[in-house]
Order: C-alpha cells, then structure tokens, then sequence
C-alpha cells in the first residue's frame, strides 16, 4: 500500500533521484513508552526490514506529510507517521498509554495473587526473596567450575541437578510467583497446598548457587549459605489456574546437607527414582 502510494506522489524518473543518508537508528524496543520524533525517527522506523532501500530521503519524508496532512483520514497507521505528524502522534500516545495502564494493571494482579499465597516459614531462614518473574525456559544455576556438569536428570517434570547446575522446569506463558529460602538447618516438611514437593542434592563446586531465567540477569541472591558443598533443595510447585491465566508458584528451601536422593514428599519419605 505504501509503495503504491509513494508511486502516485510524484514522477517514477524523481523517485530514484536525492540523497539517502546513513542512519543511526534507536534500538526499535517492543515495550517504548514514548512515541519517538524527529525526521530521522521516522526514517528509520520507515526503513526497517530494508524496505525503500533506494528511495531518497526527501520523497520518503514527502509522503510522510502528505498522509499527515489526510490523517486521520488515511490508511497509513497513526504509529508511521508518528514521528513527525503530532496527531498521529497524539493518537500513538494514547495507544501506549492505554497498553501500559493494562500491562501496570494485570502486574497488579499477578503481584496480589503472590502475595496472597506469600509463604510464612516455620522457622527462621537466613534470607527470604520474592519475585515475580516471567520465563519461557525456567530457571537454572549454572556454576562457572572444571567439574559443573550440563544435562541434569529431570525428575517429576520439575527439578534436576547435577554437580554445579540445578534446573527448574516451569509451565511457559504463566507468570511465577518465585520465593526462595536459605537455611542452616533443615526445615520442617511442608505439602499442604503444593501440587509437587520435590527434594534433591545438589553441590555447590564455587559457592556461587544462582537461581536465574538463563537469558536474564540475576534478580535471585545466592542460595549457597555455607558457602562452596553439598546443599539440599526442597522444591515446592503449585500450578497457576490454567483458564484463568493466574501465575504459578514456587518455593525453593536450600539448606546444607548431604545426600544424593530425590524424594517426593508429596508422595513418599523414600527416594524417588526420574521422570
């Protein structure tokens, strides 16, 4: 539609003539609270994907003001024409400002359902944190260390560990209501209200147990209490409200102690064999 439209403003011969300057483009971010400005603004967003790579510079922004000058009677969308068309750009702020308001909204939400279910540990931990966190993948420790190994065995379609990586598989689309507690001894067993309470060992080569989304920065606090050893892990998993797209939750005990099994304490107090 664009290109046809560009066709119609002016001679074929006038298309290919002018200058097309080089661009240093803002990285596009899917998230922008503000709506960009400027001609160079509008070049570079016109001129993504490679689009009109021998359009000059001076018919591109021509038919940008022409359609501003129709809008909002055009087809070109309010976000196109943006940069240099303040009613369009009045309009694409609005589109922004009601996409944050929602998004600030269903955060909200999500943060009022972690807090309702917000663990109260029956005895003291050394550290307790809280996130809301949103991973496609889950979440793994990873230590940098010669004897960290790569591919845990899953077991219960949650939790796997090897010698310096540790790895939680969560549902992907769902939100996660994540606490981890760190103790130095062990805690009571707690299974009411949990769909899966899994307990595995885990050894720490370097002292530096992270649980993190693997392509995010670490919002989590080590869990390695007594610093580099053998910890145990008690994970705790309940699913979210699958209709209802409310977020899942989960509850990581780390405490020093030896040991190798993975028990189900949902289930059992004997060791419980893979996935």
């Amino acid at each position: 539609m664009l290109g046809v439209a560009l066709l119609g403003l002016t001679p074929a011969a006038d298309l290919a003539s002018g200058p097309i300057r080089p661009l240093v483009c803002e990285p596009a971010y899917p998230y922008a609270k503000t709506v960009p400005t400027g001609e160079n603004a509008f070049l570079c967003g016109a001129r993504q994907g490679a689009q009109y790579p021998t359009l000059p510079d001076h018919r591109l922004l021509a038919f940008g003001r022409e359609q501003c000058a129709r809008y909002p009677g055009t087809t070109v969308h309010a976000a196109f024409l943006a940069p240099i068309c303040p009613p369009a750009a009045a309009d694409r702020q609005r589109e922004l400002d009601a996409e944050e308001a929602e998004y600030a909204r269903k955060e909200a939400e999500s943060q009022a359902e972690c807090d309702r279910f917000r663990h109260k540990p029956l005895i003291k931990p050394v550290r307790v944190a809280r996130i809301l966190e949103f991973s496609e993948i889950g979440l793994e420790a990873y230590e940098d260390h010669e004897d960290s190994e790569d591919d845990p065995v899953m077991h219960h379609d949650l939790v796997g560990s090897a010698t310096g990586v540790l790895r939680i598989d969560l549902a992907a689309d769902y939100e996660q209501c994540v606490t981890t507690e760190t103790y130095r001894r062990r805690p009571p067993v707690e299974v009411k209200g949990w769909d899966k309470v899994i307990e595995v060992g885990y050894l720490s080569p370097t002292g530096d147990f992270t649980l993190r989304d693997p392509f995010d920065s670490p919002e989590l606090p080590n869990l390695a209490v007594a610093g580099k050893g053998h910890y145990r892990v008690r994970v705790h998993y309940r699913e979210p409200d699958w209709e209802a797209w409310t977020p899942q939750h989960l509850l990581v005990m780390v405490y020093p102690g030896r040991g190798d099994d993975v028990i189900d304490l949902k289930r059992t107090r004997r060791p419980a064999g893979g996935r």
